[in-house]
């Protein structure tokens, strides 16, 4: 697999250096390496001096999520700042769909906007999360929710995910206890949401890995 037949100029990289996960953009591609935009915290240029590991991550739709290691072969200040990588010597697709859905757990609540006007529209309810991606959420609640609810959805997890997400009910299952478990898909997401999200389940992903070294 060549990064050429997958990878397009432009495409949302998500590079880890040292534990912390960082957002970049492919800026060019080459037989032996390619060119990405400086990474930043808080506003503040990273530098990644020469010979440093880093692990990049990128998903492409309807073929997966896909992560290589490479060394940092140098940054460049002209014509405009961009750090060069070597080209890996090996690809590795981590899952076949778009969205690697992450389980975990995270309490939040919502609310069901089928018709704003309803009284039903004005009741917040609780549930918590089974897993989550860029594409939607399983959770538990107590509630009974019907195919085609449409869901306004407040994750109560700092400030890492983003809040009013809208989504539409695909599956209900009682669970027997007095709770449901509930398939939802998110919809019409800008992309800064779904960057958003897809780069706090990168990052809970490497916080993993790393507990298990």
């Amino acid at each position: 697999m060549k990064l050429q037949e997958i990878l397009a100029i432009g495409q949302s990289l998500y590079v880890t250096w040292k534990g912390r996960v960082y957002s970049s953009l492919l800026l060019d591609i080459r037989s032996t390496y390619l060119d990405i935009g400086v990474i930043q915290s808080l506003g503040e240029h990273v530098y990644l001096f020469p010979g440093a590991s880093v692990v990049v991550g990128f998903g492409v739709p309807d073929r997966g999520y896909f992560r290589f290691v490479t060394i940092v072969l140098d940054e460049f200040k002209d014509p405009a700042p961009f750090v060069r990588l070597a080209y890996p010597s090996k690809i590795e697709r981590i899952q076949q769909r778009r969205h690697y859905r992450l389980p975990i757990s995270i309490p939040f609540s919502y609310r069901v906007i089928n018709d704003v006007r309803s009284h039903r529209s004005l009741i917040t309810c609780q549930g918590h999360t089974v897993d989550i991606s860029g594409g939607g959420l399983q959770f538990i609640g107590y509630e009974m929710l019907m195919y085609g609810d449409r869901l306004e959805i407040d994750m109560q997890y700092g400030q890492s995910l983003p809040m009013g997400l809208v989504g539409t009910v695909l599956r209900t299952m009682d669970n027997l206890d007095g709770t449901h478990q509930v398939s939802v898909q998110f919809e019409s997401l800008d992309w800064q949401q779904e960057e958003a999200i897809i780069r706090f389940v990168f990052q809970e992903q490497v916080r993993r890995r790393r507990l298990q070294l």
